[in-house]
């Protein structure tokens, strides 16, 4: 074996390695916060008239409302099924940013190396994010945020495949399926949808503004087909009732608008989201992968070459936007974190893509004193990704099973109460003895006390009245 074969072995192993401790954890997953209260709605109204409930009295989101209680493992089966899920959504956000390199680098990059920088692009985004475990294990973020996000893809990568492919029927399929991200994205999730919609309107003005008219009616039908989405989003009836007493009248508005124009949090979030060493290695990352500069560029679509400083007030503007619609919601100083994840994969892949577009037409390789900046970067980006590896392996060997095996026995004592006295109040212990590493576990346990939301979500998925930790047990690890 060459040394080539053998580097190539070690690279696998290496990413390999780094990969396996987040998909084992899956394994040992528990339903968190909502989980269990979207699954007991399927269970008990039936597949449309839970839609119909959700659309009418919760929110419109009606691709997320049927993938929480159509699409929740739990509505079939126990809380050991809800890891299959994660694990599913883990394997396809590394398969969307393999296809995304595949796509939009075609041969310019061997299939080993695409899946190599997938892979470290996905162990990149998992050290980046604030909580790891809302993208990762938290089935109802998962499913509103991150598989959202994922759908933002889509579009942009299908119109580039439809502007490659030959025959018709190809192409038709390409735009067909860049309407489907359009759709699923307005239909999912308010951030994303924003973040789309405002990555359409800059890449249909930059074909306006080259007089392309047939690229901006593409942008353009997209951009009908995700507002037309988000509109019958916008016009459920539980958002017009929840927008009814606020918008009663002057005062009402003027409250309105001023709880969304809060400029004091806007800049401190703001800061405290882009202020931090993940985001300056994002910005660094580039350089990491210069020396690919001479073949990307060869397969550069024409329309993609954008000055540096417009790319990157695209960028920014759409973190911005994101963060403006944030202040709708505003529960402690920063942005909240499963949708500060969302705008890092934003900042993330499509910085990479703005230094792609901003790459002269003649780029060539960089010469010396450019590997030692590269290779001073490499390091620090293998010690930033190695902090939440070495965190994910502490609990897959130490913290989870001790975890798992103590949710059991809370749900081994509901089922059996459930089957023979239904009509009683549960207590069940604390757990004890787990020391959370904020990967898959988080330090949340369900409150101590019956009447709280998430406990009877709990209760009303086994099938009991109430159930609550005992609040006078001492040593609870969180």
């Amino acid at each position: 074996m060459d040394k080539r074969s053998l580097s190539q072995l070690f690279l696998v192993a290496a990413l390999l390695f780094a990969l396996l401790p987040f998909a084992l954890l899956c394994r040992f997953n528990q339903p968190y916060l909502d989980d269990f209260a979207w699954a007991t709605l399927f269970r008990t109204r039936g597949f449309w008239p839970a839609q119909s409930y959700l659309y009418h009295h919760i929110n419109g989101r009606f691709v997320t409302a049927f993938l929480l209680t159509a699409g929740n493992p739990l509505s079939y089966g126990g809380p050991q099924t809800l890891g299959l899920a994660n694990l599913a959504i883990n394997a396809l956000t590394l398969g969307s940013l393999w296809f995304g390199l595949r796509s939009l680098l075609q041969r310019a990059v061997r299939p080993f190396v695409a899946l190599l920088l997938a892979g470290g692009l996905f162990l990149f985004f998992i050290a980046v994010i604030p909580d790891i475990h809302s993208s990762l294990y938290w089935f109802a973020s998962q499913v509103t945020h991150h598989l959202t996000s994922l759908f933002l893809l889509l579009a942009p990568v299908s119109v580039a495949r439809f502007h490659r492919a030959g025959p018709r029927a190809a192409k038709t399929g390409w735009l067909g399926l860049a309407a489907a991200g359009a759709f699923l994205t307005g239909g999912s999730s308010e951030l994303v949808t924003l973040l789309l919609g405002w990555l359409l309107l800059a890449a249909c003005g930059v074909s306006v503004a080259r007089r392309e008219g047939y690229h901006a009616s593409v942008w353009a039908g997209l951009l009908v087909v995700l507002a037309g989405t988000a509109v019958f989003v916008v016009i459920a009836p539980s958002n017009v009732e929840r927008l009814r007493p606020a918008m009663a009248g002057a005062t009402g508005i003027a409250a309105k608008l001023a709880q969304f124009w809060q400029p004091h949090w806007l800049g401190k979030a703001l800061l405290r989201l882009l202020l931090t060493p993940g985001v300056a290695l994002i910005v660094a990352c580039p350089l990491l992968l210069s020396p690919l500069a001479p073949a990307v560029v060869a397969v550069r679509p024409r329309g993609l070459q954008l000055p540096l400083v417009f790319s990157a007030g695209v960028l920014l503007g759409g973190v911005l936007l994101g963060a403006l619609l944030m202040q709708l919601e505003v529960m402690g100083p920063d942005i909240a974190s499963r949708c500060a994840n969302v705008l890092l994969w934003w900042l993330l892949l499509g910085w990479l893509v703005a230094c792609w577009a901003a790459l002269p037409a003649a780029a060539t390789p960089p010469k010396w004193p450019n590997r030692v900046v590269r290779y001073g970067i490499g390091a620090l980006l293998l010690a930033f990704i190695a902090a939440p590896v070495r965190r994910a392996w502490r609990e897959v060997l130490v913290e989870a099973p001790s975890w798992n095996r103590q949710c059991w026995q809370r749900y081994t004592l509901l089922q059996r109460l459930a089957g023979t006295t239904p009509h009683v109040k549960v207590q069940v212990p604390p757990i004890r003895d787990v020391v959370p590493h904020y990967v898959l576990i988080r330090g949340y346990d369900i409150a101590n006390g019956y009447n709280s939301p998430y406990n009877r979500d709990m209760a009303a998925y086994f099938g009991v009245d109430s159930v609550r930790v005992d609040p006078k047990a001492r040593n609870a690890a969180f």
